[in-house]
């Protein structure tokens, strides 16, 4: 008879666990190795996460119009905010740029930015974006009217 405190899931999972066990037990092989479950917890939290050195290509983000022209900004893996809030690291000191205006995504050799509703918008080569844009060494930035450059450390 089934335990009445198993339900649903649970309960398959026990019954599986438990036809294991006497399959093991039938033919003297330990029964297979689970893996822990990850039921509920999003994909992005038991991904790998990507090692400090793992940007293919080392990268920065120049500044070429405005006051701070000229100023670098080296990229690192993950998610980096440009705006002019403070704590963002890409921060640009001009009132066209929104506080949280865009944000770069570095994964690998893979590069990729994307507005986040900015007030003045994001463009990358002259086109206004309005999703994920992937980009590549070379390509220009505009945020909100302050011009980037995408290069190559």
């Amino acid at each position: 008879m089934a335990d009445p405190a198993l339900e649903g899931r649970a309960f398959f999972e026990h019954q599986q666990r438990r036809r294991q066990e006497a399959q093991s037990r039938l033919t003297g092989k330990p029964p297979p190795e689970r893996l822990p479950a990850t039921r509920g917890i999003s994909p992005s939290l038991t991904a790998p996460l990507p090692r400090p050195d793992a940007l293919a290509v080392p990268l920065r983000i120049v500044v070429t119009s405005g006051p701070q022209a000229g100023k670098a900004f080296g990229l690192r893996p993950g998610e980096l905010v440009i705006g002019r809030g403070e704590g963002s690291p890409i921060k640009l000191d001009d009132t066209r740029v929104s506080h949280i205006h865009a944000v770069l995504r570095l994964r690998g050799s893979d590069v990729t930015i994307e507005d986040l509703h900015s007030t003045n918008g994001t463009a990358v080569n002259g086109a206004l974006i309005e999703r994920p844009t992937p980009l590549a060494p070379g390509d220009r930035i505009d945020a909100g009217g302050v011009e980037l450059l995408l290069e190559r450390s």
